[in-house]
């Protein structure tokens, strides 16, 4: 089987004893990636006039370990020195209760988190909307999934660059590429379907005390006056389980399995309408944390930084950076310190959610969405004769 050549910049400095060396700007992890974008040539395929997509994630209100609006930035400038049109973008989260699952609340919140226009270089734009639910529907032969609502912005785009902070997952067992596309890209009628197994929320009567909470928040007006919910006018948005204060909508939550393989349909669904030669992935493995940057707090890294990997497979630079974290020794004061594991995911949700990295994988593999061999070029503007 062919590898597929992804490549790499260390975040690891070595500085000789010369002071010269120890400012020489080189050793910075922001020059190495400039470095990286132009020595692997990954917007080779990005031309003059592009609206180019950076897809990235703000994290919440209270994530501290986000990617760094530095890396944004950095990225932003070299596809603009292309002459194309770069913007940051994310999508909202399910729900209708919290400022992330608007697209104003999710500017709040970048801002809050350092990502604005100044910083970034580059307009930021929230992809499916106001609220959530601007998609474009496509029809997908996933393995679960068989229609995705993609985000209107990502959809209108030229060019797509996935830049994941790679780091765990709940449901996912871990979140880079794949889930970069397969659940940033689309609008909420998708999340929902990805997370969730019925079709659409239920409101159980007996618990209902009509007053009225879901009725007034939905988007759509799919509640009727008896309670019950319209299946042609409701958004899947999950507002209304979500601000319930009986608890009477009633929703079940997928598997770790489930979800990772519905996550992976979506990616398809995102690659599928765009085309696969439209996208370039970049993966931060950096503050590589338990938890996914959409909740509202940042747990220790579970193994030392590591640097930047980047290329045109979903699939191989999502393995890849599995196997480097791997390889790595848990971090002292982690979620693995002093833990003897078989691979560093799987021991963290072993005996909870039972999240696998194998699900994603797999389910890649089996709709075809990229090749599981690679090569790793090692990219050193030292040795390769970038000026100082």
């Amino acid at each position: 089987m062919t590898k597929v050549p992804l490549h790499f910049v260390t975040s690891r400095v070595t500085i000789s004893k010369s002071r010269r060396d120890l400012f020489d700007p080189r050793h910075s992890l922001a020059e190495k990636f400039t470095f990286l974008i132009g020595a692997s040539g990954i917007l080779d395929r990005v031309e003059e006039g592009d609206q180019v997509a950076i897809k990235t994630h703000f994290g919440d209100r209270g994530t501290t370990k986000a990617i760094r609006s530095l890396y944004v930035r950095r990225l932003a400038l070299a596809i603009a020195d292309k002459g194309a049109h770069p913007f940051v973008t994310e999508t909202t989260g399910l729900g209708m209760r919290y400022p992330r699952s608007f697209g104003t609340g999710r500017l709040e919140i970048a801002k809050e988190n350092g990502f604005t226009a100044e910083t970034c270089a580059a307009p930021l734009v929230i992809a499916d909307g106001l609220k959530g639910i601007d998609g474009v529907r496509v029809e997908v032969a996933g393995v679960a999934l068989k229609e995705v609502y993609v985000a209107r912005a990502i959809a209108e785009a030229d060019h797509v660059v996935s830049l994941a902070h790679f780091k765990g997952h709940a449901l996912g067992g871990f979140g880079g590429a794949l889930k970069n596309i397969g659940v940033g890209c689309v609008a909420k009628p998708t999340k929902f379907a990805i997370h969730l197994e019925e079709d659409l929320p239920v409101i159980d009567p007996e618990r209902c005390s009509d007053c009225d909470v879901c009725s007034k928040l939905c988007p759509t007006g799919a509640i009727g006056k008896d309670h019950t919910i319209d299946a042609g006018r409701c958004v899947r948005c999950l507002g209304c389980a979500e601000s319930c204060p009986e608890h009477a909508v009633h929703v079940t939550w997928s598997s770790a399995e489930r979800t990772s393989v519905k996550m992976v349909d979506a990616a398809k669904a995102v690659l599928d309408l765009l085309g696969p030669e439209r996208f370039t992935y970049v993966n931060v493995l950096l503050d590589v944390t338990p938890q996914c940057d959409c909740i509202p707090h940042s747990d220790n890294a579970l193994v030392p930084d590591l640097g930047i990997l980047a290329g045109a497979d979903p699939l191989a630079i999502d393995r890849a950076s599995l196997d480097l974290v791997n390889a790595c020794p848990p971090a002292p004061s982690s979620a693995l310190d002093k833990k003897i594991r078989e691979d560093t995911f799987g021991e963290v949700y072993r005996t909870s959610t039972k999240a696998h990295p194998r699900f994603q994988l797999q389910a890649a593999r089996t709709l075809a969405l990229g090749n599981p061999s690679y090569e790793i070029v090692v990219h050193d503007p030292f040795k390769e004769g970038a000026d100082s």
